[in-house]
């Protein structure tokens, strides 16, 4: 049934969509190996178990044009029946590093992007505001608020049955984002917003131009898709995109994005959809606190690139600050203008840097504080670290370890009993966001890499 805050123009193009999820039902229960099952009736109707898990929309908040499905679906029946190197000879080879949208969906070229926020529909002004000003504040990108609707391209932020968004600037007219009842949290509007504005990011990152982070081309090195615990009829929100059809900017997979499913994620019994190949960054997929450093790194990276005429060299994943060209973007943890310090804490945290030696060391906070540590061993090192009181993630209150060699994000730590850990290098990033009943204490040491007839011991 039509409803006034369908996101759909009229019942044909409601049948249209539904035919076409069916189809992308269909073929990605053939690329998982599994026996297609149909769902007759959507619940239209219905408010959803998640308001951003919506049963009829692609990968349940985004709205697709019948050109973006298109573009899904062709790919898509081409890998049921060929692997992806035969569909890379026949297309003459495939650009790799994409999660951003690329050819598909237009980017934003006019700033700042007009928005409206209808009212009279009931949305939360201050979640949009909010919203609003993460991307402002984190990003080159302007925004302006106008009274209504004009004509020309825009954003409409309206009370709708879910949270939902388009991907990508579409047409020549305002497009809705849905930020409905239970998506009003930060994390929530900035995934809807990232969503048309990136190339692409849930800006809602889609209204940005992101993609859920899941759906990478490259997504199978990094979590595998649990099909016997997804909902009958939903393989087709598990779709993972061509290499196409994304931009990455060289940033990487981003388990703490705020564009990634959660590991329970249209799950029909209780257990997780989604499991990391790597079991450490279990806690951190999902994550709706807000854009993390590399979804803000993507925009810039897509937006704001010309900005700086310098580059500078930036350590430890940071870039070239759009909005202050003379010093680094940098990572949780690290300051300086290029990212060679530790950040400064709060008195209660203690110092943030730390060298680790071969005698044991431990770091003890508690309470609602946030403190950050980088550990530094010697070089041909690596830091060995004994947790044994941590955080449970409860209201977002996050332990979180880096303890990989590049930029990945930090995972998170969700136990109480003890967890042992190795880094993959001399430095080891560390950050507490507590409340008033969390706690943790750390210990640590550094161990020597011995090199021996080329093996690393």
């Amino acid at each position: 049934m039509l409803t006034e805050n369908s996101p759909f123009a009229d019942a044909a193009s409601i049948d249209r969509h539904l035919g076409n999820m069916a189809k992308l039902n269909e073929i990605q229960s053939k690329i998982f190996g599994i026996r297609p099952t149909s769902r007759d009736q959507l619940p239209f109707e219905e408010e959803p178990a998640k308001p951003d898990q919506l049963p009829y929309l692609f990968e349940g908040d985004i709205v697709l044009t019948d050109e973006q499905m298109e573009t899904i679906l062709r790919p898509l029946q081409f890998l049921h029946r060929n692997t992806e190197e035969q569909l890379l000879s026949k297309n003459g080879g495939i650009r790799e590093r994409r999660s951003l949208t690329s050819d598909l969906y237009g980017r934003w070229q006019t700033f700042p992007i007009p928005y409206y926020i209808n009212t009279g529909s009931g949305v939360s002004e201050s979640a949009v505001l909010a919203g609003v000003k993460v991307w402002e504040t984190e990003t080159c990108l302007s925004f302006r608020r106008q009274p209504s609707r004009t004509r020309g391209n825009g954003l409409e932020f309206f009370l709708g049955n879910g949270c939902f968004s388009m991907v990508g600037r579409v047409g020549f007219t305002f497009q809705q984002v849905s930020i409905g009842f239970g998506c009003t949290s930060l994390g929530i509007v900035a995934h809807e917003i990232g969503t048309p504005i990136s190339v692409p990011v849930q800006f809602d990152g889609h209204a940005l131009g992101f993609y859920h982070e899941q759906s990478r081309y490259d997504r199978d090195k990094y979590v595998r898709m649990l099909t016997g615990n997804i909902q009958n009829g939903y393989v087709a929100q598990f779709t993972r995109q061509s290499r196409r059809s994304m931009e990455d900017y060289g940033v990487g997979y981003d388990y703490g994005s705020v564009m990634h499913y959660g590991q329970f994620s249209f799950s029909q019994n209780g257990l997780p959809t989604i499991n990391t190949i790597d079991t450490d960054y279990q806690q951190t997929i999902g994550q709706r606190g807000g854009p993390s450093f590399m979804d803000v790194k993507r925009i810039n990276l897509a937006y704001c690139n010309g900005t700086c005429s310098n580059t500078l060299p930036c350590l430890h994943g940071g870039y070239t600050d759009p909005k202050n060209c003379a010093s680094c973007r940098c990572p949780t943890g690290f300051a300086g203008v290029v990212c060679d310090q530790a950040a400064p804490n709060p008195g209660v945290c203690g110092v943030g840097g730390r060298n680790a030696t071969s005698s044991l060391q431990s770091i003890s906070v508690s309470g609602a504080v946030s403190c950050s540590f980088v550990i530094k061993a010697i070089i041909d090192a690596y830091t060995i670290t004994w947790i044994k009181d941590t955080v449970h993630c409860l209201n977002f209150t996050l332990f979180n370890c880096k303890l990989r060699a590049h930029s990945p994000p930090i995972f998170r730590f969700c136990r109480s009993r003890p967890k042992n850990s190795v880094s993959e290098t001399n430095i080891l990033v560390v950050l507490y966001r507590g409340s008033s009943n969390t706690a943790f204490t750390l210990s640590y040491r550094y161990g020597v890499v011995i090199y021996f007839l080329g093996f690393t011991l």
